[in-house]
């Protein structure tokens, strides 16, 4: 049994399973083992405290599944372009397996960041901006309102609201949209909500010991001075003047000069790397909460693994922003390897509504299907 050492029980429900990480766990012992096709023989054991059983697989990223594949390549593979269907015929599996293996990689990505960011050192301003795109339909527009860091370009949270589309349409497209409205309506004040979970989310960034004070740059918006109003710890904070809302025009040049290049700067990058939101692309979102998990996924690799600029080498956005070199390296080694558990993850509003697909997919479901093991 020596050679199977676990952090702590992984049922929720025992008092074990909430041991600090310097606390050594115990109290277990084998309990035989079973068979699989794609493990071999896995080990089980049963904990002592609470006589719950669980086996080697219970702590893996792959728990529940029934086949290995690389989610490393997965991961390259989405952030260069391909479709689901591209994916899946590259590694001859269905899109219901990719889209499996990227939710399971989206939650491990969450998990991680969480961990990393209790340790940074922060020393910049941010910028935030809607991205648009849509899902399932081009009369249900969604808006993903990007938080990105000024110096570094780390994203340091996404939200989504689903908008009424906007523009000039026919009188068919009109009465289009009138039958689709009848089973769903997108909220009026979505954008308004989401930047105030945006707000909320800086205030993450302003807890650090060395930032006293924080300036948060958008456009001109109307929206999100309502947003910053209707979360109270934001508002608290910019009457006292340590979190500044300044504000551009959004027809202003679109240089480096200009405080909005970091989110400007994304748009460009996800507009060419993920595939569904390519300009007019055949390849588009069919559902909301799948579709923030493969932007998860995406902001993932741009933070802590892609170079934060081609000419200077292998430095990241996450070195950039503060985060600790080393502590990165350590924990990518094992994140495709050792299963995130929720109840282990502090998150903000926007990561968890992502971990638990809360957010509604026009003409779908009220609530899309999420997997036990997921909250566990």
């Amino acid at each position: 049994m020596d050679e199977y050492r676990f952090p702590f029980c992984p049922k929720r429900a025992c008092a074990l399973h909430w041991l600090e990480s310097n606390q050594p766990y115990n109290e277990y012992v084998p309990w035989g083992f079973y068979s699989t096709k794609a493990f071999g023989v896995v080990p089980r054991f049963r904990c002592t405290a609470c006589g719950r059983t669980f086996s080697t697989q219970t702590f893996s990223v792959d728990y529940y599944a029934k086949r290995v594949i690389d989610y490393q390549d997965l991961l390259v593979r989405l952030v260069s372009t391909s479709s689901l269907s591209a994916i899946g015929r590259a590694i001859a599996a269905s899109t219901d397996t990719v889209s499996n293996r990227l939710s399971r990689a989206s939650r491990q990505a969450l998990a991680f960041e969480s961990r990393l960011s209790r340790t940074r050192r922060l020393s910049e301003n941010l910028a935030a901006d809607g991205f648009e795109s849509f899902c399932v339909s081009q009369y249900f527009p969604n808006n993903i309102t990007i938080l990105v860091g000024s110096k570094s370009q780390f994203v340091y949270a996404a939200d989504h609201v689903t908008l009424r589309r906007k523009g000039r349409m026919t009188e068919g497209q009109k009465a289009k949209r009138i039958e689709l409205e009848k089973r769903f309506r997108a909220d009026s004040r979505g954008v308004e909500r989401s930047f105030s979970r945006i707000a909320t989310a800086s205030l993450r960034v302003l807890c650090d010991e060395a930032r006293p004070a924080l300036c948060l740059w958008t456009d001109e918006h109307k929206a999100y001075p309502r947003g910053i109003a209707a979360a109270p710890c934001a508002n608290a904070l910019h009457k006292l003047g340590r979190l500044e809302h300044k504000t551009i025009s959004s027809r202003a040049e679109r240089t480096r000069a200009n405080p909005l290049f970091p989110v400007n700067y994304l748009d460009r990058e996800i507009r060419k790397d993920l595939h569904e939101h390519v300009r007019e692309s055949a390849c588009f979102g069919r559902n909301v909460n799948r579709q923030m998990e493969r932007l998860t996924l995406y902001l993932f690799y741009h933070n802590f693994i892609k170079a934060h600029r081609a000419r200077m080498g292998p430095i990241t956005n996450a070195l950039v922003a503060g985060y600790d070199g080393e502590q990165v390296e350590d924990e990518l080694e094992g994140i495709w390897r050792k299963r995130a558990m929720l109840t282990r993850t502090l998150l903000t509003d926007c990561g968890e509504a992502s971990w638990r697909r809360t957010r509604r997919t026009p003409l779908g479901k009220d609530r899309d299907y999420l997997p036990g093991y997921a909250v566990a």
